[in-house]
C-alpha cells in the first residue's frame, strides 16, 4: 500500500487517541478492494485515497508502521510504502497487524453520498477553527453551531459556550463542485 506523503500527521488528528477504551479506533483500517484507508475517532472519519498491491489484504493498519515508513520515504524521497498482508511490512521491518472490528463507514458513506444535496458550502477550515477560538470563551477552537442559508452564502457561525458570541464565515471564492 502506498500513502500520499504527510499523511501520518492527519492520521494522528483523526483516529481516536492512545487513552480512548475503543482500540480498534486507534488505527486506521485499509479497504483494499477499493484502495482506500479509513480513520475515524467516532465524531470525524477520513477516507483518503491510497494505491495498493495484489497482495495487500484488508484490515487494520498500525498508525506505527505508517509513521515508520512516512519516515524511511522522507529519507529516501519516496512514496510511503507498506505491504499489508499478514503483518506490515516496511523494507526489513515488520509490524503487527491491529485486531479489532472497525466499524463500517464506507456504509455511512454511501448513505450520505446518494440523499438527496440540499445546498453545497465550501468553507475554508482553517478560518472556521480561527474564528472559532476567536468566539469561545477558553480562546480555544471549540464547538461551533453554523446557520447556512443557502449556497453561495455567508455562514453564521455562534459559538457554542458563548451564545452571544458571533461572527461570519465567506464562502469560498473557488468552491469544488462534486458531480
Amino acid at each position: 500500500m502506498k500513502v500520499p506523503s504527510k499523511v501520518e500527521k492527519t492520521l494522528k488528528k483523526v483516529c481516536a487517541k492512545k487513552t480512548d477504551p475503543r482500540h480498534f479506533l486507534r488505527n486506521p483500517h485499509l479497504d483494499a478492494e477499493k484502495n482506500i484507508l479509513w480513520a475515524t475517532n467516532g465524531h470525524i472519519a477520513a477516507r483518503i485515497p491510497v494505491e495498493t498491491a495484489d497482495t495487500d489484504v484488508s484490515g487494520s493498519i498500525s498508525l506505527e508502521s505508517i509513521t515508520y515508513a512516512a519516515t524511511i520515504a522522507a529519507a529516501g524521497k519516496t512514496t510511503p510504502e507498506i505491504a499489508a498482508n499478514g503483518s506490515l511490512d516496511v523494507g526489513e521491518t515488520s509490524f503487527e497487524r491491529p485486531d479489532g472490528k472497525f466499524p463500517d463507514a464506507e456504509a455511512l458513506y454511501q448513505q450520505n453520498i446518494v440523499r438527496e444535496t440540499k445546498a453545497i458550502i465550501s468553507i475554508d477550515a482553517q478560518l472556521l477553527h480561527d474564528l472559532a477560538a476567536a468566539l469561545s470563551k477558553k480562546g480555544k477552537a471549540d464547538g461551533v453551531t453554523l446557520e447556512i442559508g443557502g449556497e453561495g452564502d455567508a455562514v453564521l457561525v455562534i459559538s457554542n459556550d458563548n451564545s452571544e458570541a458571533r461572527g461570519i464565515l465567506m464562502p469560498m471564492r473557488n468552491p469544488i463542485h462534486r458531480d
